[in-house]
């Protein structure tokens, strides 16, 4: 019988033997994103007989994780600071190293009582939507030079009810006068001239490095991950420009590679940043770079 109990314990085995990491976890995830129920689900309907279609379904699901396909892009869905946020293939799955960013920031703004800040990348709008969930004062842009990313973080941003106080613009950092456009859109929207945060998870991976990425890492966006032939492209295109959208004794939170962090901390002194700290992560290595 096509029972919820039989194609678990089958999906298993077929996961397992394609050396997929916790292989039962994998089978009831996508079991429960078939039937759009959650997790708990998969445990009290075990005798619940599934139909053709629904077979169908799920064994697409299965194929696709065999091949490595993320599954934050099968179940359309990752969870971030205690938040969730649709993903899809035009975003970056949130990572949880991202979360120090997010820590960090409550540290340094709690006195705080209102504050602007500006995601350069924004993706699903993850930073961004999490610092307005700490800070019921704060009001932020997001942008990406993507409009179907920016249709993803906007769905986020009503879906965690930040609507009012965020917005999502489709702009590229690169184009020509764009520090000076983003100042006019704040102005408008938040008030001030200048922003008292920037905030962003820019591609910093080295062009070669890109062909060695683990296999899921291969079905994000490139373009989120490709930092040039050094990897520290963004960084060189967007410091310099900072003094031009930073207030006065406004703040930065970058997410860096460990490796690159002295050749970061240059560029910063290059253009007058002071109290320049590296944020370490889990494995202790320095994640995120934070200066005044």
């Amino acid at each position: 019988m096509e029972t919820v109990k039989s194609h678990l314990i089958e999906k298993t085995k077929l996961l397992k033997d394609n050396f997929i990491e916790v292989p039962k976890l994998e089978a009831r995830l996508l079991l429960a994103k078939t039937f759009n129920k959650n997790l708990n689900w998969t445990y009290l309907n075990t005798e619940k007989r599934i139909s053709k279609k629904k077979i169908m379904i799920y064994e697409m699901l299965i194929k696709k994780k065999i091949k490595r396909f993320p599954t934050a892009y099968l179940l359309e869905n990752k969870e971030f600071y205690s938040m969730n946020f649709k993903v899809n293939e035009n975003t970056l799955i949130p990572r949880s190293e991202t979360e120090i960013l997010i820590e960090e920031i409550k540290k340094n703004f709690k006195s705080r009582k209102r504050f602007s800040v500006l995601d350069l990348g924004t993706g699903t709008g993850c930073i961004l939507l999490s610092i307005l969930k700490e800070f019921k004062n704060a009001i932020g842009i997001g942008i990406d030079k993507y409009l179907e990313t920016i249709k993803v973080a906007k769905i986020n941003s009503k879906k965690n009810h930040l609507s009012k106080r965020a917005k999502f613009i489709n702009l590229d950092w690169n184009k020509k006068n764009f520090f000076k456009k983003i100042l006019k859109i704040n102005k408008k929207f938040c008030g001030n001239g200048k922003f008292h945060l920037v905030v962003s998870n820019p591609p910093y991976i080295e062009r070669k490095e890109m062909n060695n990425l683990m296999q899921e890492v291969k079905f994000e966006p490139k373009v989120a991950l490709d930092g040039g032939h050094d990897g520290l492209r963004s960084y060189k295109k967007i410091f310099p420009q900072l003094k031009i959208i930073l207030s006065k004794k406004g703040s930065i939170f970058f997410e860096i590679d460990p490796n690159k962090a002295g050749k970061i901390k240059k560029i910063l002194e290059t253009e007058d940043f002071k109290q320049i700290t590296f944020l370490k992560d889990l494995l202790n290595k320095k994640r995120a770079v934070f200066a005044k």
